[in-house]
């Protein structure tokens, strides 16, 4: 779905406030921006931009919070 602001520009702008977040973290906060996001667009938004090293995405064993997502730079 085409939004006014893409998914990754939004994260990286949270990012930037925050350093760092817990993967249900940053779910809320963009289903703050966009109640209808669907988890598949928030990881591939995700994927996107650890492939373009601009975050990383740690795996936890946490079951409540399986990611970790720190902004680079």
């Amino acid at each position: 779905m085409k939004r006014p602001i893409p998914l990754e520009a939004l994260i990286i702008s949270i990012l930037k406030t925050r350093k760092e977040i817990w993967y249900n973290d940053l779910v809320q906060a963009l289903k703050a921006y966009y109640p209808d996001v669907t988890e598949s667009e928030i990881l591939k938004s995700l994927m996107k931009l650890e492939l373009a090293k601009l975050i990383v995405v740690e795996r936890t064993v946490k079951k409540d919070n399986p990611y970790y997502i720190r902004l680079l730079t």
